[in-house]
């Protein structure tokens, strides 16, 4: 487990320490995506007995304020009972090795998030988010079947749950065309028995010999893709962004270079796109509409 608590905690600083200088502007409201990554599940004494697993996610995010978004997350995660022979000491760990006939445990996170981009207008974004959700989970044996638990009376009970989350991480977005990003993070969501169906005659989970030692957190790392929707601004419609645009008061109809700023191609002072004679001649003498006095 240490291993990988250090592991997620590497990547996460890589993540939060990249970024490239990008002058656009990326001030579209919604984005949809999509993520993929490996979990582990964990830090009790006991409970390090499942191997790294897997999962799969899909997100919503609404941007409130320049820097400031929220996201919605629907996550369906696995992992299995790992095969500890040989492991004397630290639990299963950094493992993928299934045990033979053992366990499944699958679950789903739904997230409600706040995320704070340091530099939502270059092409290299790092973010911190933290927020709130729910995880469902349950186990099953290996051939589908629930696996139960005994509660305090002695009476057998499907070994499933939910309970509210906490979760905080980060992340490093990267844009790779106008409307796609690709994302990479690590997420850290606590587990904290709030909700949960374990009381009453239930009330058997605990750290102790005896008791059903649950996890108490989860570390994920993940990489995923965004699509953004809508328009970037473009206040003078120019067809250049307002980030990138040198001259934002550009009139309309005016043909602008790379940067936003007013061609005049035969430099009479009437711009490309307003001048209705386009090719008079150097010195020459034009009226509001770029054409020749006479």
């Amino acid at each position: 487990m240490r291993r990988s608590l250090l592991f997620c905690l590497f990547v996460a600083s890589v993540c939060l320490s990249a970024s490239t200088v990008y002058g656009q502007d990326y001030s579209r409201k919604f984005a949809l995506g999509v993520r993929g990554g490996i979990w582990k599940m964990g830090l009790t004494e006991r409970s390090d007995s499942n191997t790294v697993g897997n999962f799969g996610s899909l997100l919503f995010r609404y941007k409130l304020k320049q820097n400031l978004s929220v996201g919605l997350s629907a996550s369906y995660a696995r992992t299995w009972q790992a095969d500890l022979s040989g492991k004397q000491e630290g639990g299963a760990g950094f493992s993928f090795s299934r045990k033979d006939g053992g366990s499944r445990s699958t679950q789903i996170w739904l997230d409600l998030s706040v995320i704070y981009g340091f530099r939502p207008w270059e092409k290299t974004n790092p973010y911190l988010f933290g927020g709130l959700g729910m995880a469902f989970w349950k186990v099953k044996d290996s051939e589908g079947q629930p696996v139960e638990a005994l509660d305090v009376t002695g009476s057998p009970f499907d070994l499933k749950d939910q309970e509210l989350t906490f979760s905080m991480g980060g992340g490093l977005e990267h844009r790779i065309k106008e409307r796609w990003a690709l994302d990479f993070g690590t997420r850290l969501r606590i587990l904290s028995h709030l909700l949960t169906d374990f009381k009453g005659s239930k009330d058997v989970a605990g750290p102790r010999l005896g008791e059903l030692d649950l996890p108490k957190a989860t570390l994920e790392v993940f990489v995923g893709v965004n699509y953004y929707f809508g328009k970037l601004k473009d206040s003078d419609e120019d067809g250049v962004p307002d980030r990138m645009d040198v001259c934002a008061d550009t009139p309309r109809g005016t043909s602008v270079d790379e940067r936003g700023c007013p061609l005049d191609s035969d430099g009479d002072g009437i711009y490309d796109g307003l001048d209705k004679c386009p090719q008079t001649s150097p010195g020459t003498t034009v009226d509001v509409n770029g054409c020749p006095l006479e």
